[in-house]
């Protein structure tokens, strides 16, 4: 069995955890969320190898399995009230943790999930590399359904898991301090947007290019450069 305060120890120590409280909900969360959709023999190892001081595993299986990890992302976002990109990197970094700590379950994790939540249960060191979200903090790449997700929230931007784009239309003279003000956010977050001027405004583009796909980081900055465009429309 994991032990309470190892699994709670391991998950807080992650990039992006605030502490021990912020590590138990997200693994109650999670498991919460996954367990009704593994299947009850898997169910049965995750109530023998987690302590049930940390989570009671629900009974029953869920109608309609969730066929693509965005869609366990969504679940996950709901219940720890966050952005679906979160609730992603959330389940992958519990996922990972359990299959770190115990192989095992993370092995019979891995043929219940969805493939690309499955990888993080079952080979949790590869995931992390292949996706350059390691215990190093590098941002989590976003699987389609996520960033449908992200599209519909943000409806100016357009684009897919390879990269997003905003275009601005701006008056000419309000150009360069729209720029000036990506450009400081690109800095500030050491994550720089790719713009490009075109007839009537400028072209914003985010996308992470250690690994080809938009991550995290990539929500963040396009989020940044939406206060940008807002203040600088507003005439900040």
């Amino acid at each position: 069995m994991i032990a309470h305060q190892e699994l709670v120890d391991r998950v807080a120590a992650r990039e992006g955890i605030s502490g021990a409280d912020d590590a138990r909900q997200a693994v109650q969360s999670v498991l919460t969320v996954l367990a009704p959709h593994v299947g009850s023999q898997v169910r049965a190892r995750l109530a023998e190898t987690l302590p049930a001081s940390l989570v009671t595993i629900p009974e029953g299986d869920r109608p309609g399995a969730a066929a693509e990890s965005g869609d366990l992302a969504l679940e996950v976002a709901r219940a720890m009230d966050c952005p679906p990109e979160r609730g992603l990197h959330l389940a992958r970094l519990v996922l990972s943790e359990i299959g770190d700590a115990a192989p095992d379950l993370g092995a019979e994790l891995a043929k219940a999930l969805p493939e690309e939540l499955a990888e993080w249960a079952g080979d949790p060191v590869g995931a992390a590399g292949r996706a350059d979200a390691g215990a190093t903090g590098a941002p989590s790449r976003l699987d389609s359904q996520t960033v449908r997700t992200v599209l519909d929230r943000m409806p100016e931007w357009d684009g897919d898991t390879s990269g997003l784009t905003r275009v601005v239309r701006v008056p000419q003279d309000r150009l360069p301090p729209l720029e000036g003000r990506v450009d400081r956010v690109g800095r500030e977050l050491g994550h720089p947007a790719h713009r490009e001027r075109v007839a009537g405004g400028v072209t914003f583009t985010v996308r992470t290019a250690s690994v080809g796909a938009v991550t995290t980081r990539d929500v963040e900055l396009a989020e940044r450069i939406e206060q940008a465009i807002a203040e600088v429309g507003s005439g900040g």
